[in-house]
């Protein structure tokens, strides 16, 4: 399977599935005009591969701001991911977050109250 990157622009995050290492990462600021259109192809892509992923699939989230539409987009997508585990796939969730981005620790810790995937959030410090 083909690897899945979309470099970041001002509104939309950085993308990066990289399905021979297993590790499905996106990072940045999402905010794009239309959510559900940017994150489609990145829907169809986990479909598939989770469907004929054979391997631990490690998801790295570090979202410093997202919109309430990135949000539920964000959402399904870890629902796709808790089907997988639930179906017995080998799937860890980790939500990283700026030590001082209380609301984006808030989100990850309401994502996984609702979850039974293994879903992790971390403190990341900000050195200046």
């Amino acid at each position: 399977m083909e690897r899945l990157y979309r470099a970041s622009t001002k509104s939309s995050p950085e993308v990066d599935f990289n399905p021979e290492a297993g590790v499905l990462k996106i990072m940045g600021q999402s905010y794009p005009e239309n959510p559900p259109a940017f994150y489609h192809d990145l829907f169809v892509w986990l479909k598939k591969y989770l469907a004929a992923a054979d391997h631990e699939i490690i998801v790295e989230l570090n979202i410093s701001y997202m919109n309430t539409s990135s949000t539920k987009c964000i959402m399904d997508m870890i629902y796709l991911l808790e089907d997988a585990f639930n179906a017995g796939a080998n799937v860890c969730i980790n939500w990283h977050y700026t030590a001082r981005n209380r609301s984006m620790r808030e989100c990850g810790e309401e994502f996984r109250e609702e979850l039974n995937v293994k879903f992790n959030v971390i403190a990341e410090e900000v050195y200046q």
